[in-house]
């Protein structure tokens, strides 16, 4: 099958600037595929990513779902980091309720240890359930009923072991942090909401908009929120708090034309469709309505597909419409090979970073900066 894009390529002239691509890697695998095929699958997605040039590879946090293979993100991380040579690799995200923020310290200073200047940690916190599975998780977890109401605090319990502050923003100061690496990993806050923007504007960090979750998750008044509540806080060794730092991730599928990438991208929606837990009780379903339901699907999560220059196009939208610094590519497809495809091919979309007009920057007193803890 052949296409014409109606889009024009961009140029791949190296000092066209160009927005930095990251990955964020769901750990997905196909029902049957095993254990151990799907973390070589997420090594090799990982190694791909290194070649052509992302800045990030990130891992996510997701407990009892018998289709990820990501559960322990630090683990993978240490894995992954080893078996690549330049790209940061970190957490996309650590699920912070769910661990004492002093633990989660010392696992991602071992390791910006073993890999100086190349550790990420992103934080985000739980969607809230009422089943009885969740409860279940929860307890298996130990976690407290309610516990995400308290993330504000293991935030700033977080960083105050990371980075050594003292009685007024941290509790545990007299504890040290074992082994305390030259350059502590760059923290970043995950949400899709305004509460999560403002947390991470508040406390300056960096903030990745889930735009890749469901359109009933996400508030796109976020990001502007973000940027408009930003607080300097230069405070943070390793990165630079003094201005806002905003990344969007979004689901992609690249192939070779556009018509591949939408049959391919269909193809992962309806077996999405088909696995949720409507469908699946409701018996066979039409080819029409199958189709049906994947392009709802398509459309819930906001996928984007195409060949590299209709990919391009979407993405510098997106960017623009956001005013990103970073984009984050969540590749749709469930297996190694797929996800390795489309970001070898997206790496050909060259994103111009969106125009802004630049604001001095707010610099926040010591004070201040103590009081808003």
């Amino acid at each position: 099958m052949t296409t014409t894009s109606q889009h024009v390529p961009r140029s791949a002239d190296p000092a066209e600037p160009s927005l930095p691509l990251s990955v964020l890697e769901r750990g997905g695998h196909p029902a049957g595929t095993t254990a151990e095929q799907a973390v070589r699958d997420m090594v090799d997605t990982a190694r791909t990513a290194d070649a052509h040039g992302y800045r990030r590879f990130w891992v996510a946090e997701h407990h009892a779902v018998r289709t990820s293979a990501s559960s322990a993100p630090a683990v993978l991380i240490a894995h992954i980091a080893a078996r690549t040579e330049r790209i940061r690799v970190g957490s996309g995200g650590v699920m912070l309720p769910n661990h004492p923020p002093y633990t989660v310290a010392e696992q991602f200073a071992t390791l910006g240890t073993l890999h100086p200047g190349r550790i990420d940690l992103g934080v985000g916190r739980p969607s809230d359930g009422s089943t009885e599975a969740h409860r279940l998780l929860e307890e298996a977890l130990r976690r407290a009923p309610r516990a995400g109401t308290g993330f504000p605090a293991q935030i700033d319990e977080l960083l105050g072991v990371l980075f050594g502050r003292g009685p007024d923003r941290n509790r545990f100061h007299s504890l040290p942090l074992t082994p305390r690496p030259a350059t502590a990993p760059q923290v970043h806050v995950l949400g899709a909401g305004t509460t999560s923007a403002r947390l991470a504007a508040e406390r300056g960090l960096p903030f990745v908009y889930g735009h890749h979750l469901s359109r009933v998750i996400c508030r796109p008044e976020a990001p502007e929120g973000y940027r408009a509540a930003f607080r300097p806080d230069p405070d943070h060794p390793g990165q630079d708090g003094t201005r806002p730092h905003l990344s969007v991730s979004v689901h992609v599928v690249c192939a070779e034309t556009d018509e591949l990438a939408e049959s391919l991208a269909l193809r992962s929606a309806a077996y999405m469709a088909a696995h949720s837990g409507n469908a699946a009780s409701s018996g066979p379903l039409s080819p029409a309505r199958a189709e049906h339901l994947a392009r709802r699907v398509l459309d819930e999560y906001q996928v984007v597909y195409g060949a590299p220059a209709k990919v391009a196009a979407e993405l510098e939208a997106l960017a623009a419409r956001f005013a990103a610094d970073e984009l984050m590519v969540a590749p749709f497809e469930a297996t190694g090979k797929a996800r390795a495809r489309t970001l070898r091919l997206a790496a050909r979309a060259r994103v111009a970073p969106p125009a802004r007009v630049t604001q001095p920057a707010r610099v926040a007193s010591p004070a201040h900066r103590a009081a808003k803890r």
